[in-house]
């Protein structure tokens, strides 16, 4: 069994409810995103609240996060109560179709961490299929989510594996869509690629995309330098 609550420099992460625990990755994606001048972001999918809370540290956003799954939204909800930017975090228990239908609120950021094992085997627990597997949210109905929720300009950061989000990009640059930024997540040096960070604009200019690298450990599964400086200011040890 995991950890109850994972302690960061700012905040504490309690996550006894939730069905998917912190892991490296989330870190990863939440340290990464560039805030920039957004003034509203919305987080899909929130599970423990991890990315709304990392990117509060960073911000002086308003931060809607939504979760459908009671657990995870009532570990979240206790999270974000104990935090240091309560007054910015805010978070309700619904589908996020259901919400798009319901809002009439635009972001200048939405971030997301969808299921992505989309042909893999189930689990026996339905929780953690409805977490990780994508028969619920699949890239079409994300991009008619995001493309509605986003303002002109809008920005969209997602975290998959390679393929699945290859297929995801396709679909957002089939319209005004472009992808900025492509982040390829390593293990170790030598090693396929572990997870894909990438941030799409709602822009019909062209926009120049930035590629670059992330390799978490060195030899003696030490953390990287650079895996280091992305999240300094937000482990514990670090």
């Amino acid at each position: 069994m995991g950890n109850t609550y994972f302690q960061f420099k700012q905040f504490t992460v309690n996550q006894s409810r939730a069905t998917l625990k912190v892991c490296t990755e989330s870190c990863i994606f939440g340290a990464y995103i560039p805030v920039l001048e957004a003034k509203n972001i919305l987080d899909i999918g929130t599970g423990t609240g991890i990315l709304a809370l990392m990117l509060a540290q960073r911000s002086t956003a308003q931060i809607t996060a939504i979760e459908l799954d009671i657990p995870s939204f009532e570990d979240a909800k206790v999270n974000f109560i104990q935090a240091p930017w309560i007054d910015r975090l805010h978070i309700e228990n619904k589908d996020i179709k259901e919400y798009t239908q319901s809002t009439n609120q635009t972001y200048d950021l939405i971030v997301c961490n969808p299921p992505f094992f989309i042909e893999q085997l189930k689990s026996p627990n339905d929780r953690i299929n409805s977490a990780l597997h994508g028969y619920d949210l699949k890239p079409a109905d994300l991009f008619d989510i995001v493309n509605s929720l986003t303002g002109q300009e809008g920005r969209f950061y997602v975290l998959l594996p390679e393929r699945e989000m290859n297929g995801l990009i396709d679909q957002f640059t089939k319209s005004d869509w472009q992808c900025i930024d492509y982040l390829k997540i390593y293990q170790k040096e030598n090693k396929a690629v572990f997870r894909i960070i990438a941030g799409l604009k709602k822009t019909s200019s062209i926009q120049e995309m930035k590629e670059t690298k992330l390799i978490i450990h060195e030899e003696e599964r030490n953390y990287s330098k650079d895996f280091c400086i992305l999240l300094k200011d937000y482990y514990l040890h670090l």
